[in-house]
């Protein structure tokens, strides 16, 4: 960084960002350089923040990489603050990959031979229990079997309800297919240490019957969102977006639902637990059966998703 803002140099051949950097704020930062297009390309947070075209070759043949320290002339100076997940990539990765990992923060796909394994970039694998590895909408999905020792569980999301930090986006995708609608808890969030009243219902079922139930979003002890009807032994695409601006925003096969206007929801200032068809239920809610059914191809990212991400993620 230089002046507050990202910056690249090929000794005299540099970019440099376009947006001031603040303390005390995870940041996503990724450079890519393409020898083909000659172009050197800053990115902050997976968008383009600075790019410049013409830009001659690194000129480097060999040498070790220094992380948290650079040298100019005889001065050495060094980074006063935190870093995580390095990587280098020896190809040219496109904007699309880039805003991948800048805001995808974890992708169970459930499929063998890893059925828990995280998919994304942070590898927050997750833990299960007394689960069945069934046919999926895409591929292999987990099946639950509707008690309190058949469930789902991974840990250490940041940005997200009952997690670190508040009022930062975030949104969630995912096919149900479920056995039951009565009542059932899908999608819970917990503080780093699990109790029934330190949980969050996110997303669930609310029915009066056995035949009939509503998808609802549950927030801060309160119910923020009903959504509509869902069908039994049915494929359903959900997905829920949050932002401080919207609210929550509901999704159902790929189609706008409704929103909820702006709300807020709580955090605990440590990471959140993500869990399906937990033991534990949220002592604030009334809906908490154990799930029964089928759940494939979950998606959570850190930003709000818009309605092209929704529908690409709703047609594989």
């Amino acid at each position: 960084m230089r002046n507050n803002r990202l910056y690249v140099d090929f000794i005299s051949n540099y970019l440099s960002g376009s947006t001031a950097i603040s303390t005390s704020y995870w940041y996503h930062i990724a450079f890519v350089y393409n020898y083909e297009t000659r172009q050197q390309i800053l990115y902050l947070n997976g968008v383009q923040d600075a790019i410049k075209s013409n830009a001659q070759p690194y000129q480097g043949q060999n040498g070790s990489i220094n992380i948290g320290s650079a040298q100019a002339y005889s001065t050495t100076y060094y980074y006063l603050s935190y870093i995580d997940n390095v990587a280098l990539t020896t190809r040219a990765k496109s904007s699309v990959e880039i805003l991948r990992d800048a805001s995808l923060m974890a992708y169970y796909s459930f499929d063998l031979p890893n059925p828990t394994v995280d998919n994304g970039p942070n590898g927050l694998d997750g833990t299960s229990n007394n689960i069945v590895t069934a046919s999926g909408r895409v591929n292999e999905a987990m099946r639950f079997l509707g008690s309190s020792s058949s469930y789902f569980r991974a840990y250490g999301f940041y940005q997200i309800s009952c997690g670190v930090v508040g009022l930062k986006p975030f949104s969630m995708a995912m096919w149900i297919n479920p056995s039951s609608i009565s009542n059932i808890a899908i999608i819970q969030m917990f503080y780093s240490t699990i109790s029934s009243g330190s949980c969050d219902n996110l997303l669930g079922i609310s029915s009066t019957n056995l035949l009939t139930g509503q998808l609802i979003v549950y927030s801060v002890s309160s119910l923020r969102l009903t959504g509509p009807f869902v069908t039994q032994n049915t494929w359903t695409h959900i997905s829920l977006t949050y932002s401080s601006g919207n609210g929550y925003t509901l999704y159902v096969n790929g189609v706008l639902f409704g929103s909820t206007g702006i709300v807020s929801y709580w955090t605990s200032g440590t990471f959140a637990n993500l869990c399906i068809s937990y033991s534990t239920s949220c002592s604030t809610s009334s809906v908490n059966g154990y799930y029964q059914g089928y759940i494939d191809e979950l998606y959570i990212y850190n930003r709000e998703l818009s309605q092209t991400d929704i529908t690409s993620l709703a047609n594989p």
